[in-house]
Order: structure tokens, then sequence, then C-alpha cells
């Protein structure tokens, strides 16, 4: 069994991990769950574990420093950083360093933990060699995991030099000369939806066909080799040392880079964006290269998808302006809004188009910040709304552009507008059991004391509520109270688990902390923390 250690300074992160994975599945066992980087450090010398999955802020010893100390020992150690959605800068020079892979703790789901620590486990297992690098190389047949694995321990682990790696590329005949490299990173578009259409849920028959026809397009061009990275990105290493100059190599990319995106548009319908590297000679650039090529790519947040995106290119902003434009003078949504509202919102605007220019994270947050705040604003005027709010929390959870995620905040935008409307017709029955609500939510009220209040049976208000709101009674209840819960948690100190009783949950707050994040897909200490970190917060 591989040994983990677990590094994280909340308790309740710590331990929830520990016990919410089936190590065993993974041919892994915990040995110990740590509260700073320090222990963690004096266990790793005595223990020497397989895997260190580590938080990154940490009192005595932080995990970035633990992960340098850790590196100067040993690269094979494998390690996986636990980064909170503002840390995402440090989690990518944790990366750097030799980090296998990062999870994100507001985000992280057992189906992505477990994806994680499969590829780990994967890596270690590849890891154990036989005695020589020969018997190891006979002993794997797919020379396209073996290529995967030399590149990653070349460039992500450093486990392999330039020289090693070029004596790969010579012993196995792959078409990359050292003069003249380029590195392509292709990530495939709107990738969850890709997968839902050709009903291929893991990715494994996308991938294969990705992988197949990328190889015979860069064969038929003569140009370098191609790598699989994660689900969604793969790697073109691509030399040019038969053309004279940077413009020729521009030139010919875009005709590779075409060709490809062509081709897959026809096969997959779907399209993919490129970030692309500047062009340098010898092995031992090809880190520098990757880096280069994942900045790039990082302009497609901007732009939106399918483009080639080049280095010190700014990306256009024309678009995203455009439909901050239209945001701002939303008139069915500002009609719903008193003038302090409209200021508020106009804030979110403001902080969107400010951010512009600066790094994706913090956009993201004033997003989510932006759509919460718009189910609190208009709650009390749509009390149908719950459905909307969860499906535009996974849409924009699955969307990768900024353009994509604003269309869909305008829809939804438009979608409470009708709804608040659509509100006016309904019964005196659940208008009266509503008013009930709003005025009992603190108590703990039941459907029958709500049915005895307006004169109706339990199961004709019941029948009436999913008519009416598309919603039942219990879900109403606790919708209503998680909004009354969001107002607390960003307008006082109070402790979250005194929120949870002081809005009508039992003192049980693992109910509560489960209802929050159904409902907002945060847990309420997540959501404090974001809002008030995030620049677009308005309080």
């Amino acid at each position: 069994m591989y040994k983990v250690i677990i590094v994280e300074d909340e308790m309740l992160v710590r331990i929830g991990l520990k016990n919410s994975v089936d190590w065993s599945r993974y041919g892994m066992e915990v040995i110990a769950d740590l509260p700073d980087g320090q222990a963690a450090w004096e266990l790793y010398e005595r223990e020497r574990p397989d895997v260190i999955i580590t938080d990154i802020r940490m009192p005595r010893m932080d995990g970035m420093e633990l992960i340098a100390h850790i590196r100067k020992q040993d690269k094979e150690t494998r390690i996986i950083v636990l980064s909170c959605m503002e840390e995402f800068d440090l989690a990518r020079k944790a990366l750097a360093l030799g980090v296998s892979n990062y999870i994100v703790k507001l985000t992280m789901t057992e189906e992505e933990i477990g994806g994680v620590l499969e590829e780990v486990a994967a890596e270690l297992r590849q890891q154990e060699r036989p005695a020589t690098a020969e018997e190891q190389e006979l002993s794997t047949a797919n020379l396209t995991l073996l290529k995967e694995k030399m590149l990653k321990d070349f460039m992500y682990y450093g486990i392999f030099s330039s020289e090693e790696f070029g004596a790969f590329v010579k012993r196995h005949g792959l078409r990359l000369e050292p003069s003249r490299l380029t590195a392509v990173i292709m990530e495939m578009d709107r990738y969850p939806q890709l997968k839902a259409k050709f009903k291929d849920e893991q990715g494994h028959l996308i991938q294969m066909t990705l992988m197949n026809l990328l190889a015979e397009l860069t064969q038929g061009h003569k140009r370098g080799e191609v790598f699989h990275l994660d689900e969604k990105h793969y790697l073109l290493l691509l030399s040019f040392g038969d053309l004279p100059s940077e413009q020729a190599i521009q030139q010919e990319l875009q005709v590779v880079l075409h060709h490809i995106a062509a081709t897959i548009r026809t096969y997959f319908n779907g399209s993919v964006s490129f970030g692309i590297s500047g062009v340098l000679g010898g092995y031992r650039q090809l880190p520098k290269l990757y880096a280069q090529a994942q900045q790039a790519l990082e302009g497609k947040f901007l732009t939106g998808i399918g483009q080639l995106h080049w280095p010190d290119r700014q990306p256009s902003a024309e678009r995203v302006t455009d439909l901050l434009s239209e945001l701002r003078m939303h008139e069915p949504l500002l009609r719903l809004l008193s003038p302090m509202k409209q200021q508020e919102y106009a804030h979110y605007i403001d902080s969107l188009e400010g951010g512009l220019e600066g790094p994706r994270k913090p956009l993201e947050i004033v997003l989510l910040q932006l759509t919460q705040w718009l189910g609190t604003a208009l709650y009390d005027n749509v009390p149908g709304e719950k459905a909307l709010l969860v499906s535009i929390t996974e849409q924009l959870e699955q969307s990768d552009t900024l353009p994509d995620m604003l269309e869909l905040i305008s829809g939804y935008a438009s979608e409470l507008a009708e709804q608040s409307h659509s509100q006016l017709h309904m019964s005196g029955e659940i208008t009266k059991a509503i008013q009930y609500i709003k005025q009992h939510y603190t108590q703990n009220i039941s459907l029958q004391m709500v049915a005895d209040h307006v004169n109706l049976s339990v199961s004709y208000l019941s029948n009436l509520f999913k008519k009416e709101l598309q919603i039942s009674f219990v879900d109403y209840l606790n919708r209503y109270r998680i909004e009354r819960a969001k107002e607390l948690l960003t307008g006082s100190q109070l402790k979250s688990y005194d929120i949870a009783v002081q809005v009508g949950f039992s003192p049980e707050y693992t109910y509560f902390s489960k209802v929050f994040k159904k409902v907002t897909g945060l847990g309420p200490n997540e959501y404090r923390r974001q809002w008030l970190s995030g620049t677009g917060s308005p309080r």
C-alpha cells in the first residue's frame, strides 16, 4: 500500500478528506493527518511517504516551504496541493516545484478526488522500474503511455535531464529535432458538453480518437509529437529546423493548427483553442516553452473559444466589454431592483470591468458573487427560483470563458425577471402560505402547521407548492432560510453554527451545512470567505 500523509490546518477538511475516500481502492493508506507543515516535515523524514496531500497556507511551516524542503530530498514523492480559489497563483507556483496536481477545496467532489488519486497511483506504479531502463521499456507495450510518462517526468518533476530526454527521443525515433522548437497546448472547448453528447462519461473514447487524429495529422505535416496531458488538454511539441525565420514558422503553424481545428470540427462538431509558445532551441528549453504556451492559452478566458493564442499578444476583450454593457443596461432586471440594489448591481459590473486586465480567479469570484447576489436580491420577488440557481451554478462551473459566463448570467437574469412577473399570478393560498413561512421561518414549523394556517389539507397544499412554485414545501422553506443565512454570513460576525440556529435549522450543524452547499454550491464558511475576500463585494 502506498503511504499517504494529509496536511491541512482546518480540522473538518482534514478529517473529512481522510474519512470520505476509499483509499484502498487506489492502493493507498493514510498513515497520518497533520495540522501544519512542520509536523509533516518531521514525519516525512521518518516515514518517507509516497503521497503528500497538503494545504498551502498553514501555521509554523506553510505548504510551499514544505514542498520545497521535500523536493530538495527527493523528486519521487507525489504531492497534491489543496488550494482555495484565491490561492490559485500559489497553486501554479507549487506546480512548478514538481506537484502532481491540485484540488480546489471549495469545489472538490469525490469524483475529482478519485480522478486525481487514480492519476497519482498510476504515476507511482510507472515509477517502480525494474533493474534497468531497457527492461522497463520492454515491459511497456504502449509507446504512447511511455512518451507521456517520460515527458511529465522530464518537464514536471525533473527526474530526467535534457540529455536523457534527447536520448529517449533518438532511441524511439520521435519526430522531434532539438532546433527551433515550439510548444502548443490544445484545449477541447466545452468539454463537459462534448462528453455528454458522445455519452463518454470518462472521456476515454474521445481521448483515444483525438490521440489517433493528432498523431496522424502531425505525421502528415512531418512536424513533431503529440502528448496527452489531461482529459481536455494535449501538448504538441513541434520542431521547425528547416524554416529560416520565426515568421515562416508562424505561417506554417497556422496551417497545421487550422488543419487540426477543421478535422476536429468535422469529427466532433466541436472546437479547440490553442496556446502557442515562442521558438527556442534545445530540449532543455521545453519546460520554458510549455510555460509560455500555458500563459498564452489563458487568453482564451477573455476572448472565447476556438482561437489561436500567440505569446506576447494581448487578448481582445471587445466581446466581453459589449456583454458587460448589455448586462449593465439589462432593463427587465433593473425594473425589479430598488435604487439601492441598482447601485450594488452596478458595483459588480464595475468590478468586472476593472478586473479584465488582471488574473482570472478574482473575476470568477465576482461572477459567483453576482450570481448569488441576484438570487438574494430578487428572492422575495421570485420564490420559485431554486431550480434556476442550481442550473446556473452548474453551467458556470462547466464554462471556461468569460463571454460564455456573461451570456449565462444575462440569460439567468432574464429568466429571473420573467419568473418574477409570473409570480403575480400565484393563488391566494400559496401567497398566504409564503407569508406565514416568512414570519415564522426561525421556528420549527411544519407543512401541517402551514396547512392548518391556510385551511387546506397537507396533501393539497403540498401539491400546490409543486404546481405553482415548481418546488416542494421543504425545499422552499430550506431555500428561504438559506437566503436569510446568506445575509447574516455577509452582514454580521456571527458564527455559522449560530446562524444556522437563528434561521430555523436544528442545532445539528451538519444538516445546515449540507443544505447550504446544495443550494449555493459552497459551504457556509467558504461562502463567507469568498464573498468577503473577493474584489466584487459591495458590503
